[in-house]
Formats: C-alpha cells, structure tokens, sequence
C-alpha cells in the first residue's frame, strides 16, 4: 500500500491542467512585457493558481508594498529561471535577489510557474510529501518535522540554507512520486500529466489536503 493509493485521481488532473494553463498565460504575458499584469500572477495576486505558496499567506502583496523597484527586480529573477536548466540553481537566485518575503517557498514556485520542464516547487505541500516519504509513509513524523522548518526564522541565513538543503532533497522524491502517480492514475483511468514538476506538484497538493484541510 501506498500514501498516494487512496488520492482523487480526477482532481488532481483538473488541479494539474489548471497550472498548465497558468503557467502558459504566465508565458504569454511575459512575452508581450505586460509587466504588471504578470508579476499579480506570478505572485498569486490576481489568480491564486500562479502561486499558491503566495496565495494562501498573502505575501503577494506585502512583496509589491515593502520592496523598491520591485516589479523591475522581480523580472530579471524570473529571466534567470527562465534560462535555467539546473534547478539547484534556483535557490542562489532568490537568496541573491534579496526580495522581502520572495523565500524559497514563493520563489521556487515562482521558478516551477515559468520554467516546469527544469524547476520544481519547493513549499509546504511539496516538502511535507518528502518528509512522509521520508518517513515511511508517517504523516504524525512528517507533521513534526515540518513544524521545525515553520517556525524558524525564514528570512535568517540558516533558514536559508535549511530550505535550500530540502529544495535540492526534493529532486529525487519529485521524480518517485511523478512515477509512481502516473501508474496509479491510468489505473484509474485518467490520464497523467506530461510536466513532470507540475504533476507532482498537484500530486502533492492533493496528498496534503487529504490529511490537513478535511
């Protein structure tokens, strides 16, 4: 038996095709400077499907409010994800940016939004899947273990490098949970989603719902 055995095939599909379809709008408001209007939805301000991670704690706006050319600072982090191929290099690139409340969290969402063939989402869902995996399947021990990540200081150097340490453990546990997710969806009879980050992402979204928010 596995964590993922139990988990609603069809709603992930529909949560997965709805950040494919972000992540495209994302794309085009790039391409066309519509600056604005892209960074509201890189920062899930005007549709929380762009970020999540941003979304739900309303950091969004606090990084508009409390950071001096912010917009301009913003796009030229997401052209370097956007030229990434490695994402281990996607936490140097925040931490250098030096953007209040753009941390790991936001910031690798934001990375996984414009790049997903190459990035992946580093937040709270995403990381506490890894500790059950981590964990033998114990949601009690995967609780507790991210508790400690919560309640450090975020903006701290050693949370930094905390973060980063989970960000880069990620990579393998992604890839099993990408695997593993397409074989139990087509059992299910629904197709599985082609982006491997983005799939395991609604993957885990969906995992941690189940066991947080019923």
């Amino acid at each position: 038996m596995s964590v993922l055995d139990s988990l609603d095939w069809r709603r992930i599909r529909e949560h997965y095709d709805v950040r494919v379809h972000t992540h495209q709008r994302l794309l085009e408001l790039h391409k066309a400077k519509n600056t604005s209007a892209f960074v509201e939805l890189l920062l899930g301000i005007s549709d929380p499907s762009g970020n999540y991670s941003s979304a739900e704690h309303g950091i969004g706006p606090r990084i508009l409010a409390e950071n001096t050319n912010v917009e301009q600072r913003l796009l030229a982090v997401v052209e370097q994800f956007l030229a990434l191929t490695n994402a281990h290099e996607v936490p140097p690139i925040i931490h250098k940016a030096r953007i209040k409340y753009f941390q790991i969290g936001v910031g690798s969402e934001a990375s996984c939004m414009v790049n997903p063939y190459f990035c992946w989402v580093a937040n709270v869902r995403t990381i506490w899947t890894h500790l059950v995996h981590k964990h033998d399947d114990s949601f009690v021990k995967a609780d507790q273990e991210l508790e400690l990540y919560r309640e450090s200081d975020v903006a701290s150097e050693m949370a930094y490098q905390m973060w980063r340490a989970l960000h880069a453990e990620l990579a393998g546990t992604i890839t099993r949970i990408s695997e593993q997710g397409a074989k139990l969806s087509k059992s299910a009879g629904i197709t599985p989603g082609e982006i491997r980050y983005l799939w395991a992402d609604a993957i885990a979204s969906e995992l941690y719902e189940r066991h947080h928010e019923s």
